[in-house]
């Protein structure tokens, strides 16, 4: 299988396989099974139908079509498939999402997706 742009695949969690701690990866990575923790990448995290992330996940492309729990930063684009069950706060430029894909959390789509705001000053109601 090949990711957008021609890279090669990287690594893969197959199903019935799980991971705990932190995954970081160069090119391209899919999820079939579980990871448990932080996913790192200047590339593309694809979540397969199967797949489950819980945790951290800061990378340029995410693609969902399985479950994810957590903080989802992409620096480029964050796509759900109809498939996709997120429960995730996600900060990226761009959200995609399909017909029928589940999303419950805060979405923050400013130009600097991988970076909290901690400036922004309190507005008195």
């Amino acid at each position: 299988m090949m990711a957008r742009g021609g890279d090669s695949l990287n690594g893969f969690v197959d199903s019935g396989c799980t991971i705990r701690g932190e995954l970081e990866f160069k090119t391209y990575f899919r999820v079939d099974g579980r990871i448990e923790g932080t996913v790192r990448s200047q590339s593309e995290l694809v979540v397969g139908e199967g797949g489950t992330v819980e945790g951290e996940v800061e990378v340029a492309r995410c693609v969902i079509g399985g479950e994810v729990r957590g903080v989802i930063r992409a620096t480029e684009q964050d796509l759900l498939h109809a498939t996709a069950k997120v429960w995730a706060d996600i900060h990226a430029p761009a959200l995609v999402m399909e017909d029928g894909a589940f999303l419950e959390g805060a979405v923050s789509m400013g130009t600097q997706g991988v970076k909290k705001n901690t400036t922004k000053a309190d507005v008195a109601s």
